[in-house]
């Protein structure tokens, strides 16, 4: 591997940790804050973007009410993935303790697990979580422990369950922050997108009750209780509320392109309005975020950044690198790119031998708002350079007679020559004398 790949592979698991650590930030924001927010803690997350736009004490604990049985559900929709249609017989079991909202399962009743994941995703209700809960761990005790275990392996360091359906125990907490990760877990998996955001549904009737309808207890994507609340635009996720743990909202909205998560913690009701506030306090997110916030490109794909340097071409002397590709972020409409936006990038090498491809890599670019790394991206040769075969025999000689092994080859050729020299004389010298001792007795006769 050359040098610079692996200088490359160095640089980028050197960014890549700084570019994973950015995410869910509150970015700086150039915006004034929403006004008249109800919830003790709240956010609006951008899915495109992978950012928290707004958030407030989106790190306290909260108590997470009804909004438990996102998690529940989560493991049951997986847990029975390929066989939703399953029937389960109710255990005596599962119904003991149970109080709330439920849907008045009964001992021995058989039904599906889809109908009992609509009761529980659209109707709340405590039964069916309670028996999908003995379904898959035997016991709600074993199936919390599973919840916790999911919701660490989400990253929620500050969530803790003590039961499956929400009632309150003070042990039990949660933070908004913590609520949008599981929210975005749920948000991939299209059957509890689908169930969570229906308006209504019908259970057939069983072996021990008749038909049953259910409707939607999130009054954001239903009009089946109200209609002050219902907005068209929003796709599920999960409503409830308790005395202590006040009015909870996650909800999915889509509003000209861009999708927001908007989770509402320990809202309240006002009597004399006769109104949840936690609808109110979502849709004063929505609004916000949509008149502050816009698209706004970044850099372009056929903006040169920078030159450099070309080797072994006779052709030209630099190449022009471009970004791999554009680069689009969600920023206040009102912003100043030139004084907010600054671009750095780093190259593998000061140079770049021929030949060279049209789109090579030869450097990271990346982009800070506000001095907050928000992306980075590739930087690569605009066109194709030839080689030169003669500059690059030229080189191949030059590379050959600079090398070690050259170098010590000679030294090598000399130490042998001169070693070749010395043996030789030494032995031309006692072969001398070896014919000189020869010739003295021959002498000696003739005289």
């Amino acid at each position: 591997m050359k040098i610079k790949d692996h200088l490359r592979r160095a640089v980028l698991l050197f960014l890549l940790p700084i570019l994973l650590c950015s995410g869910f930030s509150v970015p700086v924001r150039a915006v004034t804050d929403p006004q008249d927010l109800t919830s003790q803690a709240c956010l609006i997350y951008n899915l495109e973007t992978d950012s928290i736009l707004y958030g407030r004490e989106i790190d306290t604990s909260v108590y997470p009410t009804a909004l438990v049985k996102m998690t529940g559900a989560m493991l049951a929709l997986e847990y029975y993935a390929d066989d939703l249609d399953r029937e389960l017989t109710v255990p005596a079991e599962a119904l003991s303790g149970v109080f709330g909202n439920t849907i008045n399962l009964v001992e021995g009743e058989v039904i599906t697990v889809r109908n009992l994941l609509y009761a529980t995703l659209i109707s709340g209700a405590n039964d069916a979580m309670s028996v999908l809960a003995y379904s898959i761990a035997g016991n709600v005790t074993a199936f919390v422990n599973m919840m916790n275990q999911k919701v660490q392996e989400l990253g929620c360091k500050d969530t803790v369950y003590t039961n499956c359906t929400g009632i309150h125990d003070p042990n039990m907490r949660t933070t908004a922050r913590d609520t949008l990760r599981i929210a975005l877990y749920a948000y991939t998996n299209s059957n509890y997108m689908a169930m969570s955001s229906e308006t209504s549904h019908i259970i057939p009737a069983t072996n021990k009750r008749k038909e049953r309808t259910l409707n939607n207890r999130n009054y954001i994507v239903s009009t089946q209780y109200y209609t002050k609340y219902y907005n068209s635009l929003a796709k599920g996720m999960s409503s409830g509320n308790t005395k202590e743990g006040g009015y909870c909202l996650v909800t999915s909205i889509r509003r000209q392109g861009c999708t927001y998560l908007v989770v509402c913690m320990n809202s309240y009701f006002n009597e004399e309005e006769n109104y949840v506030y936690s609808y109110h306090d979502c849709e004063v997110l929505v609004d916000w975020a949509y008149n502050n916030y816009n698209f706004v490109s970044v850099v372009d794909d056929t903006t040169m950044i920078c030159e450099m340097p070309v080797t072994l071409s006779s052709e030209v002397d630099y190449v022009t690198l471009l970004p791999e590709h554009p680069i689009e972020m969600f920023l206040p409409k009102d912003i100043d790119i030139d004084t907010a936006i600054r671009l750095n990038w780093i190259l593998f090498d000061d140079k770049i031998e021929a030949p060279i491809k049209e789109g090579e890599i030869a450097g990271v670019m990346t982009v800070k708002y506000d001095d907050e790394l928000v992306a980075s991206v590739n930087l690569v040769t605009k066109g194709a350079v030839s080689r030169s075969e003669f500059l690059y025999f030229l080189t191949v000689i030059r590379n050959l007679v600079s090398s070690r092994l050259f170098l010590v080859g000679v030294v090598a050729a000399v130490i042998l020559s001169l070693l070749y020299v010395f043996f030789t004389a030494v032995y031309r010298e006692k072969a001398r004398r070896r014919a000189e001792r020869r010739q003295r007795p021959e002498l000696r006769r003739r005289r």
